[in-house]
């Protein structure tokens, strides 16, 4: 009986993370802005104790800080926080790429495609947020293929902050949805199954919009960038 009551228990506080997640990609809470639990509490007819707890794993992620008097903080990004996801992501994109390579079948790759084309949809469409969503799903399922269990669980919470930082910069004065990177690119390298073309497709995805060129990480770039 004590089992279930705790995987209810887990289930509802991974409810209440979601749709925190949700609301931060969405830009209703704001880069340190705090977790309005009350708010919460009232829109999911839910208690304060899975709210808690809800907080406690995304604190755990690094997408919150908790003060000492228990208000928790949604993160910020300087710009060595962006250089620093970017270079991980890069780095976790190319070895993604390169085991799916070997690992994946063209079915896989089909399924990729399908996904860019809700990226795409979306994109026009002006649904940023399901465009980010399905833009991390892409991903997620190129970590999937790749068949090594430490890089996609490490892919998807990397992800969340990835998410996240999407939804910031799609929302800024200016930001135009056509400088939305394109999947097609990487879609025929895998295709292909040549990691050179791949390399310098993920590193065309990627590089510009995490600014690497201006960052510590240059040096680690090809030289053409």
């Amino acid at each position: 009986m004590n089992e279930k009551k705790d995987k209810i228990k887990i289930n509802l506080a991974q409810y209440v993370h979601d749709h925190i997640m949700e609301m931060l990609i969405r830009q209703e809470i704001k880069p340190g802005g705090k977790v309005p639990e009350e708010k919460i509490s009232e829109m999911l007819n839910v208690s304060r104790t899975p709210i808690r707890e809800a907080i406690r794993i995304l604190a755990a992620e690094g997408m919150v800080n908790i003060s000492p008097n228990r208000v928790a903080e949604v993160i910020s990004f300087t710009k060595e926080d962006i250089h620093d996801i970017g270079m991980v992501r890069l780095s976790n994109d190319l070895l993604a790429g390169k085991l799916a390579i070997y690992n994946g079948s063209n079915a896989d790759f089909q399924r990729l495609a399908e996904i860019a084309d809700m990226c795409e949809e979306y994109a026009k469409k002006g649904d940023i947020f399901n465009r980010i969503i399905f833009d991390a799903h892409f991903h997620n399922e190129l970590a999937e293929i790749a068949g090594n269990p430490i890089l996609l669980r490490f892919q998807k919470e990397l992800y969340q902050r990835i998410c996240f930082y999407q939804s910031i910069e799609y929302a800024r004065p200016g930001f135009k949805k056509e400088n939305i990177s394109h999947h097609d690119p990487i879609i025929r390298a895998l295709m292909n199954r040549n990691e050179e073309e791949y390399s310098r497709a993920i590193q065309d995805h990627l590089i510009e919009f995490y600014d690497l060129k201006n960052s510590k990480y240059k040096v680690f770039l090809n030289e053409e960038y």
